[in-house]
């Protein structure tokens, strides 16, 4: 891994920091009226539970197709298809 390589991811992960520490703030500050860092220990378990779930649905949501891999088949139980009616016979 190169220099350049490292501080892009190392400037990833900081701005990936601010971000969900702007999440908590923004969250506790809507849900408890209080700064993240006043809130008690299941206060901030509520919290961080909302930012992480907020941020797991988005990831999951736009990152879909990726996460399904190639097997799109059927597993599991199945129904068994629904019968077709017959035809009407014209006679």
């Amino acid at each position: 891994m190169t220099k350049d390589e490292q501080f892009t991811q190392n400037l990833l992960r900081m701005l990936c920091a601010e971000n969900y520490l702007a999440a908590l703030l923004s969250v506790a500050r809507e849900m408890f009226a209080k700064s993240y860092f006043s809130l008690g220990v299941s206060e901030k378990q509520v919290v961080d539970q909302t930012v992480l779930s907020s941020i797991l649905g988005n990831y999951q949501s736009i990152t879909h197709d990726l996460l399904a891999g190639p097997n799109q088949g059927k597993t599991g139980f199945q129904p068994p298809p629904a019968p077709t009616p017959n035809p009407p016979a014209t006679s």
